[in-house]
């Protein structure tokens, strides 16, 4: 399986979530968060119960309860109470979807908008429990808000005069000198390769200097942002400068740096895989480079403030423990920001100014915009098969479900089908009048074949406007047109072409006249076929269709098939010639190129991801310090990020979809049995299903506050060279904004029951 495999199969867990979710979205983060909450108020509540603030100003600062908190809680109680009384009654319910049994590939279904009564009850139950336990939250985030957000000159008055100070500080004699010299050697040097014409060090001089002068210009926007009047800003700045001295992240720098070479440097990749190596390697560094430091830096902050009692001073002042709560938040982040710019920087000036082969440029130095169809067998009609059903695609008994076979023979039915809804409009008019087809099929050979060559394959792309339809039983391999009138004017038509000596069936855009013809007869007919395409395994392939297909394919409305559905504008069909060859493929395996973008822009949208999972980590980091100390709050946050790595197991477990449950399994574990062995219908056995329904409840409760760490990796689509949308980085930092909320409010709470005065 070659590594150009693992990108495709990405997409199997389903698209990318974009804006035709957010309302799904947000449903199901009310649904979770205000379940949660609701726990947290219960919590909150019985502790307000038992501590005495009758008797403490303090304590009735530390554990304020309104008439709003009691009133939107009860809502909420209400709510729950009516949701309880439908589930055991089993009404108002979604349709249930049974989870994919054991072996099958999952796909996990984008989240959707419910109206029916249950998710409804559980959302608005959810909403009111966030009022109830966010009312005291959002009241000191107002005040925070109003102290450390203003929008005047003060803040360029105290840059001018902290840069000052920074100078008089900083800048002495001898670090001046070692500072000057450093540019001189520095500019010495691109004087040196520009002289000795080394255009390809030059150049990653050159952008190595805009990296770091534009490093240095966001630095400014910080420290001007930081010099802004209010507390929180105070203690980020503070925060920015101890994990600047702490030496902890250039600790990870020097020991990681080197991998951020391209990998051809130092290792043999094969020519085609050098820059898919490359940028997977970079990727997984980056994240070890940022996320290590950013959670130890957050994690021992505040409980170092403690331990050397720096808070006592703070808390002393008129400042809102939140304050010191987002203060940390926002130093890290904007440090760790910087660090992961300047790395990116640095890694995308490498990569784009090293040498790499043909084949590595021409398959993932680029970032595809594929425009998607979606995947269907097809073979004769369902009535003239043994099994009275239309042909689904066949299992060749691999682990996974995952790709689908069609059986190489001339005369063989069987058909992959693309269809596509609708057609963009600037695939039409083109450059070249030509539009690109990308594909990366399995060859599952029966018999040796010929080595190095491939399966002949055919392909036919048709139009709404001459649609093809399933061939009987006695009709042979051949798909039949619908309008056999129209199929014998187009016969009549591209036999004409021929003996004017256009080659019709396999025209090229480097034969301009024969593409002109195919391009006029694919407008006037919407069909275009490609004999005999060699297809090799697991290898990025294309071919050129002519766009008068798609001039074709937006004349007119679609009709109904004979199923009354409505017909694709576009469909492409693909058949296997060589006999004892299966030809394999799902649904992202075949693709219209829609157009292509740089990569180095890609690379830094796939860090968008990577930014994502930082803001969580530090997010994570600073709640657990409010309470724990620094190494229990590092090791808390690492088991919850690294258990993001697990969704799809944990959605196993909680779903039930395991050949038996946890304790289930402990159980065979203990008694030495195979997990193979039925579990038997003795109370014993009963027992442990109905304890793993349970655990499989808890597990279902416990994941939503597992981030899904796979959801924020765009490394796979750089690698492979596919287009990251801007709609879906959006998402991402929606979804980590909300996700963030929940930890906010209970490092809130957990910061403001802390006693921590001196």
């Amino acid at each position: 399986m070659s590594s150009a495999l693992f990108g495709i199969l990405q997409l199997d867990r389903g698209d990318p979530w974009g804006y035709a979710q957010l309302l799904g979205l947000a449903q199901a983060w009310l649904q979770d968060a205000g379940g949660f909450a609701a726990v947290g108020l219960i919590l909150y509540l019985v502790y307000a119960l038992y501590t005495p603030t009758d008797k403490s100003e303090s304590e009735r600062l530390r554990v304020p309860v309104s008439k709003w908190m009691l009133v939107t809680g009860a809502i909420a109680l209400v709510c729950y109470a009516l949701l309880l009384a439908l589930l055991i009654l089993n009404k108002g319910a979604p349709p249930y979807i049974p989870p994919p049994q054991p072996g099958e590939m999952v796909k996990i279904e984008p989240p959707a908008w419910h109206n029916e009564l249950q998710p409804m009850l559980l959302m608005i139950a959810g909403f009111f429990a966030l009022l109830s336990i966010g009312e005291p939250f959002a009241r000191d985030l107002w005040k925070i808000i109003k102290r450390n957000v203003s929008f005047n000159s003060s803040g360029i008055k105290r840059l001018s005069r902290s840069l000052n100070a920074y100078s008089n500080e900083l800048l002495n004699r001898n670090r001046v000198v070692v500072l000057g010299g450093a540019i001189a050697v520095y500019a010495l040097i691109g004087v040196v390769l520009f002289a000795v014409g080394a255009p390809q060090l030059t150049a990653i001089w050159m952008w190595l200097l805009a990296v770091g002068l534009g490093v240095f210009l966001a630095a400014l926007a910080l420290l001007m942002l930081f010099e802004a009047e209010g507390p929180m800003w105070a203690i980020a700045k503070l925060s920015f400068k101890e994990a600047v001295r702490s030496q902890l992240l250039w600790v990870f720098l020097i020991f990681l740096l080197p991998f951020l070479f391209p990998a051809q440097w130092v290792l043999q990749i094969k020519p085609a895989d050098e820059l898919r190596t490359t940028t997977a390697i970079l990727t997984a560094v980056l994240s070890v480079l940022i996320l290590v430091p950013a959670g130890l830096l957050a994690a021992f902050g505040i409980p170092n403030d403690i331990k050397y009692q720096n808070i006592f001073t703070v808390v002393s002042k008129p400042v809102e423990r939140f304050e010191i709560v987002l203060g940390r938040f926002v130093g890290y982040l904007a440090l760790m920001t910087l660090v992961l710019l300047a790395l990116t920087g640095v890694s995308v000036v490498l990569i784009t100014n090293t040498t790499m082969s043909d084949k590595a440029r021409d398959e993932t130095y680029k970032a595809r915009v594929p425009h998607r169809g979606k995947l269907e067998f097809k073979s004769v009609r369902a009535e003239d098969r043994q099994e009275k059903r239309d042909f689904d695609g066949t299992n060749v008994g691999r682990e996974f479900d995952y790709r689908r076979y069609i059986a190489g023979h001339e005369k063989s039915p069987q058909r992959a089908i693309w269809k596509f809804a609708s057609v963009p409009g600037q695939m039409e008019r083109p450059e070249g009048d030509r539009v690109p087809v990308e594909f990366t099929f399995d060859v599952f050979r029966m018999t040796k074949g010929e080595a190095d060559k491939g399966v002949a394959v055919n392909f036919t792309i048709v139009t709404h406007n001459s649609a093809l339809r399933q061939p009987t039983k006695d009709e042979g391999a051949e798909w039949q047109w619908v309008d056999t009138a129209q199929r014998d004017t187009y016969i009549a038509r591209a036999d004409e072409y021929r003996r004017q000596g256009f080659r019709i069936d396999n025209a090229q855009p480097s034969d301009p006249k024969a593409w002109a013809a195919a391009n006029k007869l694919a407008e006037e007919f919407g069909f275009y076929e490609y004999k005999g395409k060699q297809v090799l395994d697991y290898t990025v392939m294309g071919l050129e269709i002519p766009a008068g297909l798609f001039r074709n394919a937006n004349k007119n409305a679609p009709g109904k098939d004979e199923k009354d559905q409505t017909l694709p504008r576009l469909r492409i069909l693909v058949k296997c010639e060589s006999e004892g060859q299966l030809l394999g493929m799902a649904e992202p395996d075949l693709y219209l190129l829609q157009n292509e973008m740089p990569y180095a822009l890609n690379f830094f949208k796939g860090m968008v991801g990577l930014w994502c999972r930082l803001c969580m980590v530090i997010g994570i980091a600073v709640t657990y310090s409010t309470y724990l100390s620094g190494i229990l709050a590092f090791l808390a946050t690492a088991g919850v990020y690294i258990t993001g790595f697990f969704t799809d197991h944990l959605n196993d477990i909680a779903s039930g979809r395991n050949i038996g449950g946890p304790l289930q399994s402990m159980s065979q574990i203990f008694k030495a049995e195979q997990p193979t062995v039925p579990a038997g219908d003795t109370a014993y056995a009963r027992t442990l299903m109905f304890g793993d329904k349970i655990v499989a409840w808890f597990y279902r409760r416990f994941q939503n506050v597992i981030p899904d760490v796979d959801s924020f990796s765009w490394g796979h689509f750089v690698s492979e060279g596919f287009n990251i949308n801007t709609e879906y980085l959006v998402v991402n930092v929606l979804i980590t904004f909300g996700y963030l909320i929940p930890w906010a409010i209970a490092g809130y709470y957990l910061m403001k029951s802390r006693e921590v005065a001196a």
